[in-house]
């Protein structure tokens, strides 16, 4: 299905949180829906725990990287990785997606504030943001390790994605992407995601 506009996601998050499979999903479910799609991951310290930008252009994109300033959403995993994605590809009407959740940094010395106080900061820039509790909802779900579909879930929800995307769609591609054994918690985890913000929508 041909787009004269092109939707623009950033995936911010740390190693080990599954970034890279979320892309996969996104990617995979709008190639298996005829639609041209560019996945492009960017990592910073090459570790479990260090920063990892994925860029995710769905629609008629012509390169494979989000310009700066250029994201509809930054779908967040991790709140200081979302204030370093905001800084980058931030405009005014960009919705920030974002899991509450504080990763400490391998930096001993490093003081961290309260993790609702960043929150608050980010609400203070005039954004729109959604915030989801994804660990919490993988673990009920049943795989800490699934919350990269609880955050799929949600932004299948905020409907940035209708009339391109349906919820079936992504539930496919987890299907096509996946290990056998781990496709039912992470639809499980999707459908928590996408759940819990119809509600905070309503």
């Amino acid at each position: 299905m041909p787009l004269d506009k092109t939707i623009n996601i950033i995936v911010s998050g740390v190693g080990g949180q599954g970034l890279i499979t979320l892309g996969n999903v996104l990617g995979t479910a709008a190639i298996l829906k005829g639609i041209k799609a560019f996945i492009s991951e960017v990592h910073g310290l090459a570790q479990r725990g260090g920063s990892v930008i994925v860029h995710i252009r769905i629609g008629n994109p012509n390169s494979p990287l989000v310009p700066e300033n250029g994201a509809d959403v930054i779908l967040a995993l991790e709140v200081l990785e979302a204030l370093r994605a905001i800084n980058i590809y931030a405009n005014l009407n960009t919705l920030i997606i974002i899991n509450k959740r504080l990763i400490r940094p391998a930096i001993p010395e490093l003081k961290l504030l309260p993790l609702e106080e960043y929150i608050s900061h980010i609400k203070k820039l005039g954004l729109r943001v959604i915030e989801v509790s994804a660990l919490d909802l993988a673990s009920k779900a049943g795989n800490i390790l699934s919350e990269n579909m609880v955050m799929i879930g949600a932004l299948m929800a905020s409907g940035v994605l209708n009339g391109l995307l349906e919820l079936v769609d992504i539930e496919k591609a987890i299907r096509e992407v996946m290990p056998k054994k781990w496709i039912d918690v992470n639809i499980r985890a999707l459908r928590m995601g996408f759940e819990e913000v119809v509600k905070l929508r309503h």
